[in-house]
C-alpha cells in the first residue's frame, strides 16, 4: 500500500470513528463527553503538528529544484499550503516558520512540544514569533528559560488550564521587559521615530487615513476609541432610536475618530494656520442655494478635496466652528465669508453650555464638551448669531436635524428648545 493510500485509508476511518462520536455526544454523560473533549483535542492538536512537520518536509526535503514547492509548480512552500490547505498567506507563512524551527530547533523545548502535539499551532506561532522579535538581545540562556516557561504554561498543568496566545504573548513581552529594561527604554526611542501617519483621498472622495503609532500613544487612541465603539455603545441615544442603533463597530469608530478631530480643531491647544483655528472652507455659489431653498438638490465644494457634497450636508458640517462657508456668484467670486458673523463667539458657546448641559434631544445625554451649537432658525436662511437662536446638538443628532428627521420645538414651561422625532404622514 502507497503512503499516500494509507492516508486516505486513515481519514476515512477517522471519518467514521468522529460521526460515531458525534451522533452519541447526545445522549452519553457528562464524564463520557470529557472524555470525548480531550480526545478531540487531543487529535486537533496531533493534527496541527503533522501539518507543522509538513511544512518542514516540504521545505527541507531533497528537491530537483530549489524547493518541493517548486518541483510541485508552485512559487514558494507558503503559497503551495494557500492552495492546498487553504491558508490565508499570514498562517501560511507561520506554518513556514513552524517547519524551520522543527529543522533547526532554535527553541529546542517549544519544538518537542510541536511535534509532541502537547500545544496549538496558534501557541507555537505567538512563541516563536515573540522570541524571532528579541533573541539578538538576549543570551542562550535566558531564551532557554524563556523556551520552557512559554512551553510549560502553554501546556497547562493539572492545575490550571493552558494559556491563550494571547496571554503567552503578554507573559512573553513582560519576561524580555523584566529581564532589560534598557531594551525597552531603546524600543520605546524606536518607536518614537517610527511614528507616522498618513492620509489620501480615493477616487471617490472619501478619505482614507493610516497611522503608526507608539505603544503608549496608540494605546490612548485605542481606549478612545473602544470606549465610543463597544457594542452597547449608542452615543446615549434614546431607546430604539434604528438609525443609530443599526450602526457597526467600524462606524461607530469612524464617528467617534470624526468626532475627536473636529473637537481638536476647534480648542485652543490646536496649531493655527493663518492665526486661525484649522478651518475647513465650503464654497456655496448663490444659485445652489437657490436651488436649496426651493427644496432641489444643490451642490457645495469642500476646498480641501475640492469633492462636491450636498448643501444639505455643508449645511450641517458649517454649523460650529471647524467649517467655514464662503457664498461666491456664478464666477467663483466670494460675496459672503460667513465666519466672523456666522459663529457663536466662545463666549455664547459658555452660555449655551449652561443652557443646554447635553445633547438637546430627548433621551440624549452626550455632554456640552462634545455638542456643536446648531442655529434654530438656519443662518443660510437669514438666522441670527443670538442665544435665542441657538441649541446645542450632538454630531449625529445635528445631523438628524438637517436631514429633517428630527425637528425643533420649544418648551413652553422652560422656554428651551429640544429635538424631537418628526412623525411624517
Amino acid at each position: 500500500m502507497s503512503t499516500a493510500t494509507a492516508i486516505q485509508q486513515l481519514t476515512a476511518e477517522a471519518a467514521a470513528v468522529f460521526d460515531a462520536a458525534f451522533a452519541d455526544f447526545t445522549s452519553c454523560s457528562t464524564g463520557e463527553r470529557f472524555a470525548t473533549l480531550d480526545a478531540m483535542t487531543a487529535f486537533a492538536l496531533q493534527h496541527q503538528a503533522h501539518l507543522a512537520r509538513f511544512a518542514q518536509v516540504l521545505e527541507h526535503a531533497d528537491s530537483t529544484l530549489s524547493s518541493v514547492a517548486k518541483d510541485l509548480q508552485y512559487s514558494s512552500t507558503a503559497n503551495l499550503l494557500q492552495h492546498e490547505v487553504g491558508f490565508a498567506k499570514g498562517q501560511a507563512d507561520s506554518y513556514v516558520r513552524l517547519g524551520k524551527l522543527l529543522q533547526h530547533r532554535e527553541y529546542p523545548v517549544l519544538a518537542a512540544a510541536i511535534e509532541a502535539g502537547s500545544i496549538s499551532s496558534t501557541q507555537a506561532i505567538i512563541i516563536v514569533r515573540e522570541f524571532d522579535r528579541q533573541r539578538d538581545c538576549f543570551d542562550a540562556e535566558f531564551l532557554a528559560m524563556a523556551d520552557r516557561s512559554a512551553v510549560a504554561f502553554a501546556e497547562g498543568s493539572d492545575s490550571s488550564q493552558p494559556w491563550s496566545p494571547e496571554d503567552l504573548r503578554d507573559s512573553i513581552r513582560g519576561w524580555f521587559a523584566e529581564h532589560d529594561p534598557e531594551q525597552v527604554e531603546l524600543q520605546a526611542a524606536q518607536q518614537q521615530a517610527r511614528r507616522e501617519c498618513t492620509a489620501w483621498v480615493q477616487d471617490d472622495g472619501m478619505v482614507s487615513l493610516r497611522a503608526l503609532l507608539p505603544a503608549p500613544e496608540g494605546a490612548a487612541v485605542l481606549q478612545f476609541l473602544d470606549a465610543n465603539a463597544a457594542p452597547r455603545t449608542r452615543l446615549s441615544a434614546p431607546d430604539g432610536d434604528p438609525d443609530i442603533e443599526m450602526r457597526t463597530r467600524t462606524q461607530k469608530m469612524a464617528d467617534a475618530l470624526v468626532r475627536a478631530f473636529t473637537t481638536a480643531a476647534k480648542s485652543k491647544d490646536s496649531s493655527t494656520q493663518g492665526g486661525c483655528a484649522p478651518t475647513l472652507l465650503v464654497t456655496v455659489p448663490m444659485r445652489e442655494i437657490t436651488k436649496y431653498a426651493d427644496g432641489t438638490p444643490a451642490l457645495a465644494r469642500v476646498s480641501r478635496t475640492q469633492e462636491f457634497i450636498p448643501v444639505a450636508e455643508a449645511a450641517r458640517v458649517i454649523c460650529d466652528g471647524a467649517v467655514q462657508a464662503a457664498i461666491t456668484d456664478d464666477n467663483g467670486n466670494v460675496l459672503k465669508l460667513g465666519r466672523s458673523q456666522r459663529l457663536f463667539s466662545p463666549t455664547q458657546r459658555k452660555a449655551l453650555n449652561v443652557a443646554y448641559p447635553k445633547c438637546a434631544t430627548d433621551g440624549c445625554t452626550i455632554p456640552s464638551v462634545w455638542t456643536e451649537a446648531h442655529h434654530i432658525k438656519h443662518w443660510s436662511h437669514g438666522g441670527t448669531t443670538d442665544l435665542d437662536n441657538g441649541i446645542n446638538l450632538c454630531n449625529f443628532h445635528h445631523h438628524q436635524v438637517h436631514l429633517e428627521h428630527l425637528k425643533l420645538t420649544r418648551d413652553s414651561r422652560t422656554q428651551k428648545w429640544k429635538a424631537t422625532r418628526n412623525i411624517r404622514r
